[in-house]
C-alpha cells in the first residue's frame, strides 16, 4: 500500500523557504507534495510553479483558501511568524513554523493558546535539533565516559559583513533571532537541568545593519553545569564548535565531522591520594595524572539514532500521518522564546520589532 503524501503549501519563498524547505521536502517525494506556493514576489512564486507544477499565489487569503493545501510551512519574515501561523491554523491547516517562532512573550502566549486550541496541528521547526554531531555528543555524555560533565562550550564563528534584512532590528534581525533559537535550544538540551541563571552580552561589530552580530550567553543549570554559547559573524579564526569538559575526560570537535576525545577507562578507579599542606619538594607535587592510562582517539560523527539535520520533514510526516510524537515539543520551543526574551531584557539596546499582525 502506497504512502499518503502530505500536501504542502509553502508560505514565503526566501532563502529558508526556497533553499531549505524545498530541498528537505524533495528528499521525500513519497511523503510530501508541494501543491502551492505563496509570496509577495510574483517572480519567486512563478519559479516554484514551474519547478513543482503547483498553484501559485501572491495573496495570502487566496492561498489559505486553497482546499488542496493540507500543511502550511510558514517561512516568511520573522516579524510575521506568529500572525501567519495563526491565520493558517484558523483556516484549518496544519502548520510547520519557522524560527524564531515568536519575537515577544506576547506572541508566545498566542502560540501557547493555539497549541491548546488546535491540538496536533502546530509544529516547530528546530531543524538543528537533528544535527548529527549534537546527537552523537549527547550520546557520549550520557555514556558517562567523560565523567561528570561540568562545562560545555558551543561556538559558531565566521566573519561576514552582512547587509540583508537579517541585520536590521526593525525587521526582527540579529543573530539572537537567526542562529540564536537553534543554539539556545541546544544549550537547554545540553544543560540537562532547569536553568538557574543566564548571563548575556550582545554586540554589533561588523554587519551593515544595527542588529546584534556577536552573542555571548552563559547558562548555569541547577545541577551546576555551565553551557557557554558564542555565536558570531565577526571572528576570522573560528574556535572548536564543541568543547565538553568532564571530570574524567574531554571532548572537542572543530568542524562537526570528527570527535576528538581523551578520557579514562570507566573501569579505572582514581587513586586515593591527599594534598599536603607542607612545603612542596623542589620537583613534583603536581600529582601523577600524566602517568594514568588515558585513552585518546578520534571518531567520525555517527550518532546511533541516525539523525541528520536535513531530515526533519521525515519526522514531521510520522507525526502527521502516524501519530508518532514529534521530537520537538511545544514546551521546548516556548522555553527558547522565554530565554530569548530574558536575553533581550538584559540587552535593551537591541530591542527588536514586536510580532506584527495585519
Amino acid at each position: 500500500m502506497g504512502m499518503n503524501p502530505v500536501r504542502v503549501g509553502l508560505w514565503g519563498i526566501g532563502r529558508a523557504g526556497h533553499n531549505m524547505h524545498c530541498s528537505e521536502i524533495d528528499q521525500y517525494p513519497d511523503r510530501f507534495q508541494i501543491v502551492a506556493a505563496c509570496d509577495i514576489d510574483e517572480s519567486r512564486v512563478n519559479n516554484l510553479v514551474e519547478r513543482y507544477h503547483c498553484a501559485g499565489y501572491t495573496s495570502g487569503a487566496e492561498f489559505l483558501n486553497d482546499p488542496n493545501v493540507e500543511l502550511v510551512a510558514v517561512a516568511v519574515r520573522s516579524t510575521e511568524h506568529v500572525d501567519y501561523a495563526l491565520k493558517a491554523l484558523k483556516a484549518g491547516k496544519i502548520v510547520f513554523l519557522e524560527k524564531p517562532f515568536a519575537l515577544t512573550p506576547d506572541g508566545m502566549k498566542l502560540l501557547e493558546q493555539a497549541v491548546r486550541d488546535y491540538p496536533g496541528k502546530l509544529y516547530f521547526r528546530h531543524n538543528r535539533r537533528f544535527e548529527a554531531a549534537f546527537n552523537h555528543i549527547r550520546e557520549i555524555i550520557a555514556s558517562g565516559i567523560l565523567g561528570d560533565v561540568y562545562e560545555i562550550k558551543l561556538r559558531r564563528h565566521n566573519y561576514q559583513s552582512r547587509e540583508d534584512w537579517q541585520t536590521i532590528l526593525s525587521c526582527g534581525g540579529g543573530q539572537i533571532n537567526n542562529w540564536g533559537p537553534h543554539l539556545i535550544d541546544h544549550s537547554l538540551r545540553l544543560l540537562e537541568s532547569p536553568v538557574e541563571s543566564i548571563w548575556s552580552d550582545l554586540k554589533h561589530v561588523s554587519s551593515k545593519g544595527d542588529a546584534d552580530d556577536h552573542i555571548k550567553i552563559l547558562f548555569r543549570g541547577e545541577n551546576g553545569r555551565i553551557v557557554d554559547l558564542e555565536i558570531s559573524n565577526c571572528i576570522l579564526l573560528p574556535s572548536d564548535v564543541y568543547s565538553v569538559y568532564g571530570t574524567r575526560g574531554t571532548l572537542v570537535s572543530h568542524d562537526e565531522s570528527d570527535l576528538h576525545m581523551k578520557y579514562l577507562d570507566p573501569a579505572m578507579k582514581l587513586p586515593e591520594t591527599h594534598s599536603s599542606p607542607g612545603t612542596p619538594p623542589w620537583t613534583g607535587g603536581y600529582g601523577d595524572a600524566d602517568k594514568w592510562p588515558w585513552i585518546e582517539k578520534t571518531i567520525k560523527v555517527e550518532p546511533s539514532n541516525g539523525y541528520k539535520m536535513t531530515e526533519i520533514y521525515r519526522y514531521l510526516y510520522d507525526a502527521i500521518r502516524d501519530g508518532v510524537p514529534f521530537p520537538v515539543k511545544p514546551e521546548e520551543a516556548f522555553a527558547v522564546i522565554k530565554v530569548t526574551a530574558e536575553i533581550k531584557k538584559q540587552n535593551p539596546q537591541f530591542t527588536v520589532q514586536p510580532d506584527l499582525f495585519e
